[in-house]
């Protein structure tokens, strides 16, 4: 589409619409794999993220309005996920000893074992994807400029969307020898 519109409007530059249009390709993309992978475990993405949040919550035990804006789901979607991992064995509601009308959540046995099982075929799988197209230099370089983009007064400069996209130690994982160096 970019060679059509240089050819039909050469005053304009639409190197944008490539950029970002491969930005979004990716994300879809990057959703699927996500589905697809979730799916062998019979959880959505948002079921996941509820069971991720519980797990790295510094006390294990958050209060559902605390994942809201994480999860970026409504209140009621947000139970009827909490329902169906309930139903599932995977998470239970406790009291909230702060407040006795509220409640918290935390995992049960089957429940931290599974998010355990998950994430490590996540990030495995995210892992295989990126390694397969982009050096460890390469995905710090796009790290950074993703981050910088999302920081953007283009997208309303929400440090929430940078910083959910901090760089992660990366644990466990040998360092990749270089392309064009022994062993590649």
């Amino acid at each position: 589409m970019m060679k059509h519109w240089a050819r039909e409007r050469p005053d304009l530059d639409a190197s944008s619409l490539g950029v970002l249009g491969r930005v979004s390709r990716l994300a879809r993309a990057a959703e699927e794999n996500a589905a697809t992978l979730l799916g062998q475990f019979e959880l959505s993405e948002v079921e996941f993220l509820l069971l991720a949040a519980i797990r790295t919550a510094p006390d294990q035990h958050p209060a559902p309005r605390d994942l809201l804006d994480s999860l970026m789901v409504t209140s009621g979607g947000l139970t009827n996920r909490i329902d169906r991992l309930e139903a599932a064995g995977l998470i239970e509601r406790i009291a909230n000893p702060e407040d006795r009308r509220g409640i918290r959540l935390q995992l049960t046995d089957a429940g931290r074992r599974l998010v355990d099982q998950v994430t490590t075929a996540y990030v495995e799988n995210q892992n295989k994807v990126l390694d397969a197209a982009l050096r460890e230099d390469e995905r710090d370089i796009l790290a950074r400029l993703l981050r910088k983009l999302l920081a953007s007064p283009s997208f309303d400069g929400d440090p929430r969307l940078a910083a959910a996209s901090e760089p992660r130690p990366r644990l466990g994982r040998p360092a990749r020898p270089r392309r064009g160096q022994p062993g590649t």
